[in-house]
C-alpha cells in the first residue's frame, strides 16, 4: 500500500484490543500468543502477572512510525482448517481495519495448531 492518499486513520484503527477482537472472530482462529518477550514488552508482562489477566499481553502487536504500520498476530488454530488457511483470513482481518492509502504490514505466525 502506498501513502499517496490522505485518508484519516480512524482511532481505533491501530488499538491492539480492537485488533485482538477481530482475529478472534475468525472461526479458524482458536487464540492468540504474545510475540516472543522483549525488554520493551516488560511492563505488558508485569501487568499481566499481576492482574491475573494474560489478555493484556495476549494480543496484536502494533508497531507504527506515523506512516508506516506493522501488524504482528500470533495465532493458534483449529486442526481442521489448513494453517495457511488461517493465517491468511487473519491477515485479511487485520489488513481490512487499514484504509486504502495507508502503509501496512501484516504478519501472522502460527503458534499453535490444536
Amino acid at each position: 500500500m502506498s501513502s499517496d492518499i490522505d485518508i484519516p486513520l480512524p482511532s481505533d484503527a491501530l488499538d491492539p484490543d480492537t485488533l485482538t477482537a477481530a482475529v478472534l472472530e475468525i472461526d479458524s482462529v482458536i487464540d492468540i500468543y504474545p510475540l516472543a518477550a522483549t525488554l520493551t514488552q516488560a511492563p505488558q508482562l508485569v501487568t499481566a502477572l499481576i492482574t491475573g489477566k494474560p489478555s493484556r499481553f495476549n494480543r496484536v502487536d502494533v508497531r507504527s512510525d506515523g506512516t508506516a504500520h506493522t501488524l504482528t498476530a500470533r495465532i493458534g488454530t483449529h486442526l481442521n482448517t489448513p494453517a495457511p488457511e488461517a493465517a491468511a483470513r487473519a491477515a485479511e482481518a487485520l489488513l481490512s481495519r487499514i484504509p486504502e492509502g495507508h502503509n501496512a504490514t501484516v504478519n501472522v505466525q502460527i503458534s499453535r495448531i490444536a
